[in-house]
Protein backbone atom coordinates (compact mmCIF):
# COMPACT_ATOMS: atom_id res chain seq x y z
CA UNK A 1 0.00 0.00 0.00
CA UNK A 2 1.60 3.21 -1.04
CA UNK A 3 1.07 6.52 0.29
CA UNK A 4 0.61 10.23 -0.59
CA UNK A 5 2.64 13.28 0.53
CA UNK A 6 2.08 16.77 0.87
CA UNK A 7 4.82 19.12 0.16
CA UNK A 8 3.23 22.12 -0.27
CA UNK A 9 5.69 24.30 1.49
CA UNK A 10 8.09 23.79 -1.24
CA UNK A 11 5.94 26.40 -3.32
CA UNK A 12 7.71 28.88 -0.68
CA UNK A 13 10.30 27.39 1.41
CA UNK A 14 13.35 27.07 0.43
CA UNK A 15 15.00 26.55 4.47
CA UNK A 16 16.03 23.32 6.16
CA UNK A 17 12.20 21.95 6.09
CA UNK A 18 12.68 21.72 1.99
CA UNK A 19 15.55 19.96 1.88
CA UNK A 20 14.41 17.36 4.17
CA UNK A 21 11.52 17.09 2.79
CA UNK A 22 12.97 17.06 -0.64
CA UNK A 23 15.58 13.81 1.01
CA UNK A 24 12.33 11.80 2.88
CA UNK A 25 10.26 12.31 -0.68
CA UNK A 26 13.59 10.86 -2.62
CA UNK A 27 14.08 8.13 0.16
CA UNK A 28 10.42 7.04 -0.33
CA UNK A 29 10.55 6.37 -3.69
CA UNK A 30 7.31 3.72 -5.08
CA UNK A 31 6.09 3.84 -1.75
CA UNK A 32 4.44 7.51 -2.78
CA UNK A 33 1.53 7.74 -5.30
CA UNK A 34 1.43 11.53 -5.49
CA UNK A 35 2.73 14.35 -4.25
CA UNK A 36 0.64 17.30 -3.58
CA UNK A 37 2.08 21.09 -4.06
CA UNK A 38 -1.66 23.13 -2.88
CA UNK A 39 -4.03 21.47 -4.96
CA UNK A 40 -1.68 20.39 -7.80
CA UNK A 41 0.35 17.17 -8.06
CA UNK A 42 2.64 18.70 -10.22
CA UNK A 43 5.54 21.33 -9.00
CA UNK A 44 5.04 24.62 -11.52
CA UNK A 45 7.77 24.80 -13.78
CA UNK A 46 7.95 28.62 -13.57
CA UNK A 47 9.40 31.13 -10.95
CA UNK A 48 6.52 33.08 -11.62
CA UNK A 49 3.64 30.24 -11.50
CA UNK A 50 5.15 28.57 -8.54
CA UNK A 51 4.79 31.99 -6.44
CA UNK A 52 1.44 32.65 -7.71
CA UNK A 53 0.28 29.09 -6.66
CA UNK A 54 2.32 29.47 -3.35
CA UNK A 55 0.52 32.85 -2.71
CA UNK A 56 -2.53 31.11 -3.18
CA UNK A 57 -2.16 27.82 -1.31
CA UNK A 58 -0.97 30.39 1.85
CA UNK A 59 -4.48 32.64 1.04
CA UNK A 60 -6.58 29.36 1.04
CA UNK A 61 -4.70 27.92 4.63
CA UNK A 62 -5.33 31.55 5.88
CA UNK A 63 -8.56 31.37 4.75
CA UNK A 64 -9.69 28.18 6.31
CA UNK A 65 -8.07 29.02 10.00
CA UNK A 66 -9.44 32.16 10.22
CA UNK A 67 -12.71 31.61 8.65
CA UNK A 68 -14.14 28.13 9.20
CA UNK A 69 -17.24 28.50 6.69
CA UNK A 70 -14.49 29.03 4.23
CA UNK A 71 -14.82 25.20 3.81
CA UNK A 72 -18.47 25.47 2.67
CA UNK A 73 -16.78 27.07 -1.03
CA UNK A 74 -13.69 25.10 -0.68
CA UNK A 75 -13.90 21.25 0.88
CA UNK A 76 -10.95 19.80 2.47
CA UNK A 77 -8.47 17.55 0.90
CA UNK A 78 -9.19 13.67 1.29
CA UNK A 79 -7.25 10.92 -0.55
CA UNK A 80 -8.21 7.49 -0.14
CA UNK A 81 -4.52 6.82 1.25
CA UNK A 82 -2.64 7.79 3.90
CA UNK A 83 -0.86 10.97 4.24
CA UNK A 84 2.46 12.36 5.04
CA UNK A 85 2.21 16.21 5.71
CA UNK A 86 5.57 17.19 5.68
CA UNK A 87 4.66 20.42 7.24
CA UNK A 88 1.64 20.80 9.75
CA UNK A 89 0.53 23.81 8.34
CA UNK A 90 -0.81 21.62 5.22
CA UNK A 91 -2.98 20.05 7.36
CA UNK A 92 -5.79 22.71 7.44
CA UNK A 93 -6.30 22.75 3.77
CA UNK A 94 -7.00 18.59 4.65
CA UNK A 95 -9.43 16.19 6.36
CA UNK A 96 -6.84 14.79 8.50
CA UNK A 97 -6.94 10.80 9.73
CA UNK A 98 -5.56 8.72 12.47
CA UNK A 99 -3.42 7.04 9.97
CA UNK A 100 -1.52 10.24 8.30
CA UNK A 101 1.60 10.88 9.25
CA UNK A 102 2.54 14.45 10.37
CA UNK A 103 6.14 15.87 10.54
CA UNK A 104 6.68 18.46 12.87
CA UNK A 105 9.85 20.45 13.37
CA UNK A 106 8.81 22.85 16.62
CA UNK A 107 5.69 24.42 17.83
CA UNK A 108 7.65 27.97 17.92
CA UNK A 109 4.54 29.36 15.80
CA UNK A 110 2.63 28.78 19.31
CA UNK A 111 5.22 29.15 22.23
CA UNK A 112 6.96 32.54 20.20
CA UNK A 113 4.75 34.21 17.75
CA UNK A 114 6.24 37.35 17.86
CA UNK A 115 9.30 35.93 16.10
CA UNK A 116 7.14 35.00 13.04
CA UNK A 117 5.13 37.16 10.08
CA UNK A 118 1.73 37.95 10.73
CA UNK A 119 -1.27 35.38 11.19
CA UNK A 120 1.19 32.38 11.31
CA UNK A 121 0.00 31.70 14.74
CA UNK A 122 -3.42 31.77 14.04
CA UNK A 123 -2.83 29.02 11.23
CA UNK A 124 -0.85 26.74 13.24
CA UNK A 125 -3.40 27.25 15.74
CA UNK A 126 -6.07 25.93 13.58
CA UNK A 127 -3.12 22.79 12.58
CA UNK A 128 -2.16 21.63 16.00
CA UNK A 129 -6.05 21.81 16.82
CA UNK A 130 -6.68 19.18 14.07
CA UNK A 131 -3.77 17.44 14.84
CA UNK A 132 -4.68 17.10 18.86
CA UNK A 133 -8.62 16.23 17.55
CA UNK A 134 -7.27 13.23 15.08
CA UNK A 135 -4.25 12.47 17.03
CA UNK A 136 -1.95 10.84 13.57
CA UNK A 137 1.18 9.49 14.02
CA UNK A 138 3.62 12.22 14.93
CA UNK A 139 7.67 12.85 13.64
CA UNK A 140 10.09 14.80 15.25
CA UNK A 141 13.19 16.28 14.39
CA UNK A 142 14.37 16.46 17.82
CA UNK A 143 13.64 15.37 21.39
CA UNK A 144 13.34 18.50 22.73
CA UNK A 145 10.72 19.90 20.14
CA UNK A 146 8.83 16.09 20.98
CA UNK A 147 8.76 16.90 24.69
CA UNK A 148 7.20 20.53 23.85
CA UNK A 149 4.78 19.72 21.52
CA UNK A 150 2.86 16.81 23.74
CA UNK A 151 3.17 19.56 26.94
CA UNK A 152 0.80 21.35 25.04
CA UNK A 153 -1.41 18.85 23.40
CA UNK A 154 -1.02 15.82 24.98
CA UNK A 155 -0.62 12.05 24.20
CA UNK A 156 -2.60 9.24 23.00
CA UNK A 157 -1.13 9.63 19.46
CA UNK A 158 -1.46 7.05 16.77
CA UNK A 159 2.87 7.07 17.55
CA UNK A 160 5.27 9.52 18.41
CA UNK A 161 8.86 9.20 17.17
CA UNK A 162 11.74 10.96 16.84
CA UNK A 163 13.89 11.08 13.46
CA UNK A 164 16.56 13.29 13.04
CA UNK A 165 17.95 15.11 9.98
CA UNK A 166 20.43 14.33 8.33
CA UNK A 167 23.50 16.00 6.81
CA UNK A 168 22.85 17.16 3.42
CA UNK A 169 24.48 15.09 0.72
CA UNK A 170 27.16 17.20 -0.84
CA UNK A 171 27.40 19.49 2.04
CA UNK A 172 31.12 19.17 1.90
CA UNK A 173 31.95 17.94 -1.25
CA UNK A 174 32.13 20.41 -4.25
CA UNK A 175 33.39 23.93 -5.63
CA UNK A 176 34.14 26.09 -2.85
CA UNK A 177 34.10 30.08 -4.04
CA UNK A 178 35.02 33.08 -1.96
CA UNK A 179 31.86 35.42 -1.39
CA UNK A 180 32.79 39.05 -1.78
CA UNK A 181 34.10 40.87 1.35
CA UNK A 182 35.34 38.13 3.33
CA UNK A 183 39.01 37.91 4.59
CA UNK A 184 40.56 35.11 7.13
CA UNK A 185 40.51 35.10 9.88
CA UNK A 186 36.69 34.75 11.01
CA UNK A 187 33.79 33.98 13.06
CA UNK A 188 30.61 32.65 11.11
CA UNK A 189 26.52 32.27 11.34
CA UNK A 190 24.48 30.51 8.97
CA UNK A 191 20.56 30.96 9.11
CA UNK A 192 17.89 32.73 8.19
CA UNK A 193 18.27 36.70 9.92
CA UNK A 194 16.17 38.04 12.22
CA UNK A 195 14.76 38.33 16.02
CA UNK A 196 14.35 34.86 16.15
CA UNK A 197 17.79 33.74 15.37
CA UNK A 198 19.16 36.85 17.35
CA UNK A 199 21.88 38.48 15.32
CA UNK A 200 21.70 41.79 16.84
CA UNK A 201 22.86 40.75 19.80
CA UNK A 202 25.87 38.82 18.14
CA UNK A 203 26.76 41.83 16.31
CA UNK A 204 26.63 43.63 19.64
CA UNK A 205 29.04 41.08 21.43
CA UNK A 206 31.52 40.79 18.85
CA UNK A 207 31.87 44.75 18.98
CA UNK A 208 32.49 44.14 22.70
CA UNK A 209 34.48 41.87 21.96
CA UNK A 210 37.26 43.82 20.09
CA UNK A 211 38.13 41.22 17.94
CA UNK A 212 37.41 43.62 15.17
CA UNK A 213 40.51 45.57 16.05
CA UNK A 214 42.45 42.17 16.33
CA UNK A 215 41.75 41.82 12.47
CA UNK A 216 38.89 39.64 12.90
CA UNK A 217 35.69 39.16 10.61
CA UNK A 218 32.46 37.93 11.77
CA UNK A 219 30.59 36.85 8.68
CA UNK A 220 26.77 36.07 8.82
CA UNK A 221 24.87 34.66 5.88
CA UNK A 222 21.28 34.00 5.75
CA UNK A 223 18.27 35.25 3.79
CA UNK A 224 15.82 37.81 6.21
CA UNK A 225 12.51 37.04 8.18
CA UNK A 226 10.93 38.99 10.71
CA UNK A 227 13.12 41.41 12.61
CA UNK A 228 16.39 41.47 9.89
CA UNK A 229 16.35 45.38 9.59
CA UNK A 230 17.44 45.62 12.83
CA UNK A 231 20.60 43.24 12.33
CA UNK A 232 20.91 44.34 9.10
CA UNK A 233 21.37 48.01 10.56
CA UNK A 234 23.34 47.33 13.01
CA UNK A 235 25.62 45.36 10.77
CA UNK A 236 26.32 48.13 8.91
CA UNK A 237 27.47 50.33 11.81
CA UNK A 238 29.76 47.84 13.33
CA UNK A 239 33.29 47.28 11.80
CA UNK A 240 34.46 43.89 10.92
CA UNK A 241 30.82 42.96 10.10
CA UNK A 242 30.13 41.23 7.22
CA UNK A 243 26.53 40.29 5.76
CA UNK A 244 26.53 38.52 2.32
CA UNK A 245 22.98 37.89 2.61
CA UNK A 246 21.90 34.06 0.43
CA UNK A 247 24.88 32.42 -0.38
CA UNK A 248 25.27 29.60 -3.32
CA UNK A 249 26.74 26.12 -2.02
CA UNK A 250 29.89 26.88 -3.38
CA UNK A 251 29.73 30.35 -1.25
CA UNK A 252 28.89 28.24 1.72
CA UNK A 253 31.46 25.38 1.18
CA UNK A 254 34.69 28.02 1.47
CA UNK A 255 32.54 30.21 4.38
CA UNK A 256 32.58 26.55 6.14
CA UNK A 257 35.96 25.48 5.39
CA UNK A 258 37.56 28.36 6.03
CA UNK A 259 36.15 29.83 9.28
CA UNK A 260 37.59 29.77 12.88
CA UNK A 261 34.69 29.24 14.30
CA UNK A 262 30.70 29.13 14.47
CA UNK A 263 27.99 30.93 16.49
CA UNK A 264 24.52 30.70 16.36
CA UNK A 265 22.68 31.83 19.59
CA UNK A 266 18.86 31.61 17.96
CA UNK A 267 16.57 32.13 20.81
CA UNK A 268 14.19 29.16 18.99
CA UNK A 269 14.69 26.08 16.54
CA UNK A 270 13.30 22.94 15.91
CA UNK A 271 16.52 21.32 14.97
CA UNK A 272 19.42 23.84 13.99
CA UNK A 273 21.00 21.98 10.84
CA UNK A 274 23.81 24.60 10.27
CA UNK A 275 25.59 23.83 13.27
CA UNK A 276 25.59 19.77 12.54
CA UNK A 277 26.90 21.16 9.31
CA UNK A 278 29.58 23.22 10.74
CA UNK A 279 30.39 19.99 13.05
CA UNK A 280 30.59 18.21 9.45
CA UNK A 281 33.69 20.27 8.90
CA UNK A 282 35.21 20.31 12.36
CA UNK A 283 34.30 23.74 13.50
CA UNK A 284 34.20 24.19 16.96
CA UNK A 285 30.70 25.56 18.30
CA UNK A 286 29.42 28.46 20.24
CA UNK A 287 25.12 27.83 20.47
CA UNK A 288 22.48 28.78 23.24
CA UNK A 289 22.99 27.54 26.27
CA UNK A 290 19.48 24.77 27.41
CA UNK A 291 18.62 24.62 24.29
CA UNK A 292 18.43 22.07 21.48
CA UNK A 293 21.08 23.53 19.81
CA UNK A 294 23.05 21.43 22.96
CA UNK A 295 21.07 18.19 21.98
CA UNK A 296 22.48 18.47 17.84
CA UNK A 297 26.15 19.30 19.21
CA UNK A 298 26.42 17.29 21.75
CA UNK A 299 29.05 17.98 24.68
CA UNK A 300 31.46 19.51 22.03
CA UNK A 301 29.50 22.72 22.43
CA UNK A 302 30.54 25.99 23.83
CA UNK A 303 27.14 27.54 25.60
CA UNK A 304 26.33 30.94 26.59
CA UNK A 305 23.21 33.16 27.42
CA UNK A 306 22.07 34.28 23.97
CA UNK A 307 20.27 37.21 25.83
CA UNK A 308 23.02 38.47 27.38
CA UNK A 309 25.83 40.23 24.53
CA UNK A 310 28.16 40.02 27.19
CA UNK A 311 28.25 36.16 27.57
CA UNK A 312 28.37 35.94 23.84
CA UNK A 313 31.32 38.07 23.58
CA UNK A 314 33.28 35.69 26.25
CA UNK A 315 32.45 32.92 23.90
CA UNK A 316 33.23 34.03 20.78
CA UNK A 317 36.99 35.23 22.87
CA UNK A 318 36.69 30.97 23.85
CA UNK A 319 36.63 30.25 20.13
CA UNK A 320 39.17 32.40 18.96
CA UNK A 321 41.85 32.06 21.51
CA UNK A 322 40.87 27.70 21.73
CA UNK A 323 44.35 26.01 22.41
CA UNK A 324 44.66 23.51 19.63
CA UNK A 325 44.80 20.14 22.31
CA UNK A 326 41.13 21.40 23.30
CA UNK A 327 40.22 21.82 19.48
CA UNK A 328 41.34 18.63 19.11
CA UNK A 329 39.33 17.26 21.86
CA UNK A 330 36.05 18.98 21.24
CA UNK A 331 36.23 17.83 17.38
CA UNK A 332 36.70 14.53 18.56
CA UNK A 333 33.77 14.62 20.46
CA UNK A 334 31.17 15.97 17.88
CA UNK A 335 32.55 13.88 15.19
CA UNK A 336 31.05 10.69 17.61
CA UNK A 337 27.70 13.08 18.11
CA UNK A 338 27.34 13.46 14.31
CA UNK A 339 27.11 10.03 13.95
CA UNK A 340 23.52 10.11 15.11
CA UNK A 341 22.60 12.20 12.08
CA UNK A 342 24.29 9.91 9.20
CA UNK A 343 21.90 10.14 6.23
CA UNK A 344 21.16 6.21 5.37
CA UNK A 345 20.51 5.32 9.09
CA UNK A 346 17.78 8.32 9.08
CA UNK A 347 15.70 7.69 5.89
CA UNK A 348 15.95 4.28 6.41
CA UNK A 349 14.00 5.08 9.79
CA UNK A 350 11.67 6.87 7.50
CA UNK A 351 11.52 3.80 5.40
CA UNK A 352 10.41 1.54 8.12
CA UNK A 353 7.98 4.05 9.68
CA UNK A 354 5.81 4.47 6.24
CA UNK A 355 6.12 0.41 5.52
CA UNK A 356 4.40 0.02 8.91
CA UNK A 357 2.22 3.15 8.82
CA UNK A 358 1.00 2.66 5.14
CA UNK A 359 0.81 -0.93 5.36
CA UNK A 360 -3.09 -2.26 6.90
CA UNK A 361 -2.86 -4.06 10.20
Amino acid sequence: MSIDVDFSLALNERTGKFFLGRDVIATLGKRISQIRYGRFHDFPRHDFIRRVWGRLTYEETLARACHPTAALFVPAIRDPRPTLHLDPLSVVRHQLEPGDIVLCHDVGPITHAQYFARSVDVMYACAYEQIRQAKPHMVFVSKTSQQEFHRLFGQGYASSDVIYIPTRAGVTQGQKRRPDGVEQPFLLTVGSVGERKNQARCIAAFAASGLAKAGWQYVIVGGPEPGADVAIRLAKQTPGVVMPGYTTDDELRWLYNNASGFVLMSLLEGFGMPVAEATTHDLPCLVSRSSVLMEVGGEAMLGADPLDPDSIACGMRTLVDMREGERVKRISQARAHLAQFAREPILGRWRQLVDACATPA
